[in-house]
């Protein structure tokens, strides 16, 4: 939930410079995507789907509280209003809606690779499971999110440069990840002696029916 408070404010916080920049939620969306592997390794795709989705929802009544706040009344000394309303306004509801759909998206592709994949290696090499599913699930989210988050914001041709040197970014971070990732994963799948396999036919965000 830290995660994804960090990044939704932090989105609109460029990092760079004039003609080379980021979204500052670049640094810390990667991380959702590898706590999601590691759910989704040991506990289920559907544990980690309501995991997501709760994350979501409370991010959606934080998001909820700032816009009714700041669009409240202030006094004539308070100087800093518009700066209140530019981080935690509307664009901070945008991006929050457009980093649920970007997310729901890739998520299904996600956590379909990582379950396909641990049945068909019998739940060996998560560390190469996640940085795969991670190639396709975050570029998938990185242009989705930004496209929609941005498009008003800045070029075209900028979203296009951004989103590229972010995904770069986030597979640096799968990369770095996978290894420590995969001494969790074997650690928690010891400790407490889960380890779910599950292949519903139907990856679904919303609804969910285990056939046994």
């Amino acid at each position: 939930m830290s995660i994804m408070l960090c990044n939704a404010v932090l989105t609109n916080r460029y990092i760079g410079s004039d003609t080379k920049f980021i979204l500052g939620g670049t640094l810390t969306s990667p991380l959702v995507f590898i706590l999601d592997d590691i759910i989704t390794e040991i506990y289920g795709y559907k544990v980690a789907r309501n995991v997501i989705l709760s994350g979501f929802a409370a991010q959606t009544l934080f998001v909820l509280i700032c816009c009714l706040v700041v669009s409240s009344p202030s006094p004539g000394f308070f100087q800093e209003k518009n700066t209140y309303y530019h981080i935690l306004g509307p664009s901070l509801l945008r991006i929050n809606v457009s980093g649920f759909v970007a997310y729901i998206t890739a998520n299904i592709i996600n956590s379909y690779i990582i379950a396909r994949w641990k049945i068909l290696v019998k739940g060996k090499y998560f560390w190469l499971r996640s940085i795969g599913s991670s190639t396709f699930s975050e570029a998938l989210y990185t242009f989705l999110a930004i496209i929609m988050m941005e498009l008003n914001s800045i070029a075209l041709i900028d979203i296009f440069r951004v989103a590229s040197i972010s995904f770069l970014i986030k597979l640096l971070y799968s990369a770095i990840f996978a290894g420590p990732a995969n001494v969790l994963v074997n650690y928690i799948k010891n400790k407490t002696g889960l380890d779910v396999y599950e292949f519903p036919k139907i990856f679904t965000p919303f609804k969910y029916k285990t056939t046994w």
